[in-house]
């Protein structure tokens, strides 16, 4: 079941807030009051972003030095400029209903406003298609970040693809060359997953790609990316790392893929090959240069019989 919206009521007359309290709970909103604008930060810091605030404009803070207490319009500034708060709807309660002073609290970021004496049925009306606008934005973020998320993923594997690959690659070769930190790009590729195609079928080759991929994420840190390079390629961008790093990095993954894949009718030994090419902040020159010098030592590494790793040459790079 889905939890009830939260609405913070903001309002220094006891009885009206708990009139307004009341309100909001009849329709299976959660109401929390506070009397102060003091108060009303404190709980938004606390008790984690509220979905509406009713928010009265004239807050006198009987507590607070002369000069010292915060009006709604402050209240409002405050909440809004505020990166984990600034999506929180802001309705206005006022005495006054002057242009002027409804501008006032429309250029301090509020949503909305209703004027005292209010209509319940108006307030609830207004509350509703706020909340109703709110969730659809939220549902439409959220359908946006899956979108961008299927747009950077495998979908097979479900881990970044070559597009994602490449655009941090690049933003690696910047970081590096600006902060003088290496870093080594693994080029791998399995030996003899065609003959798992050709004598099991895709949708086994597709098992044991999820299961190659698996494998090689163990080990890895939160900096480092491993993507899928296309068909049964797969590429390590290991950060601050350099060429001994990497070549230990490479070796365990090859000892790793050793271990037999079982499946529900066989059992699958992999074999890769790899071509690992070091970055130290200045050469290779490109990201373009990384990938073919990766692309060479893997090359090489087939032709030497696979099962093994070789390191690209980056002197003429």
């Amino acid at each position: 079941m889905k939890d009830p919206s939260r609405i913070l009521i903001v309002e220094d007359n006891l009885n009206l807030s708990d009139i307004m309290r009341k309100i909001v709970e009849s329709e299976g909103y959660y109401g929390r009051s506070v009397y102060t604008g003091k108060e009303a930060i404190e709980v938004l810091k606390k008790e984690g972003p509220f979905d509406l605030v009713l928010l009265d404009v004239m807050l006198p803070d009987p507590s607070a030095p002369l000069g010292g207490g915060m009006d709604g319009i402050e209240v409002c500034q405050r909440i809004k400029s505020n990166p984990e708060l600034s999506d929180t709807i802001i309705f206005l309660v006022t005495v006054k209903d002057q242009p002027e002073d409804i501008m006032l609290g429309i250029d301090a970021g509020a949503d909305d406003y209703i004027t005292k004496p209010f209509n319940t049925t108006l307030l609830l009306a207004k509350i509703k298609a706020m909340l109703r606008i709110k969730n659809l934005s939220r549902e439409l973020k959220d359908k946006n970040r899956q979108l961008e998320e299927m747009a950077i993923t495998d979908g097979l594997t479900g881990i970044p693809n070559y597009r994602h690959f490449i655009e941090k690659l690049e933003e690696e070769v910047r970081r590096s060359r600006r902060y003088r930190t290496p870093f080594t790009l693994l080029l791998l590729d399995l030996d003899n997953f065609k003959e798992i195609n050709d004598s099991h079928g895709h949708r086994h080759g597709d098992f044991v790609l999820k299961e190659v991929a698996q494998r090689l994420q163990q080990g890895l840190r939160e900096t480092d990316l491993l993507a899928r390079y296309g068909g049964d390629e797969f590429v390590l961008l290991l950060t601050q790392t350099d060429l001994e790093g990497g070549q230990r990095v490479a070796n365990q993954i090859l000892e790793r893929l050793r271990k037999p894949i079982v499946t529900d009718k066989d059992s699958h030994t992999i074999k890769a090959s790899i071509g690992l090419v070091p970055f130290d902040g200045e050469r290779p020159k490109t990201a373009d240069d990384l990938i073919e010098g990766a692309d060479n030592a893997l090359y090489l590494a087939k032709e030497s019989g696979g099962n093994r790793l070789f390191v690209a040459n980056t002197e003429t790079g």
